[in-house]
């Protein structure tokens, strides 16, 4: 599961109650990287199977927006990403050619803007968020219930949401993150 599975889109405006809720970016603090205004927050290292828990805390687990950085290099494809092949002295001749590299992906030219990022945006269901091997950096259904936010410079992620939410993530692991953590 990836950003090519799920549509791309730009309804970019669906994005635009994120920045007015976004804290100045430095330190990382909680709300430099994530939406303040949610009830609780939880920090999470894997996001294996979260989706088994936000389908349950969103009235729209069909109607999801997925925000992923488009810093990545296998996005924009060659130069901003190299690819190495290694052949031994028993790779046959006419394996030892590089392959072509793969084409560049085909992507829309709008983008969601919030301070030191950009991102593209996709539309999905919460199942389609999980898996994906990098990102989605944001993501959050259309009753924004919730939020997630993977920051690239960072190695865990965090959810806003209810009470009840994140109970429910301390349960499987995560950990609260409380006001004086806030950074």
């Amino acid at each position: 599961m990836g950003w090519q599975d799920v549509t791309p889109s730009d309804a970019i405006e669906v994005a635009a109650w994120i920045e007015p809720r976004l804290l100045p970016f430095d330190e990382y603090r909680l709300g430099s990287v994530i939406p303040t205004g949610f009830a609780t927050y939880v920090r999470i290292q894997a996001r294996s199977r979260l989706a088994d828990v936000l389908r349950r805390h969103t009235t729209t687990p069909d109607r999801c927006w997925l925000c992923l950085w488009d810093g990545y290099g296998d996005l924009h494809g060659p130069p901003a990403v190299a690819y190495m092949h290694v052949w031994t002295s028993d790779t046959p001749e006419h394996l030892r050619r590089p392959p072509p590299p793969p084409p560049k992906p085909k992507l829309r030219s709008s983008r969601v803007r919030l301070p030191h990022r950009d991102y593209l945006l996709f539309a999905g269901s919460v199942e389609q968020g999980d898996g994906w091997t990098q990102g989605p950096n944001l993501w959050w259904p259309d009753d924004r219930a919730w939020c997630v936010a993977s920051e690239i410079d960072l190695d865990y992620t965090l959810v806003g949401g209810s009470d009840g939410l994140c109970d429910e993530l301390i349960a499987r692991g995560a950990e609260a993150v409380l006001p004086e953590d806030r950074n």
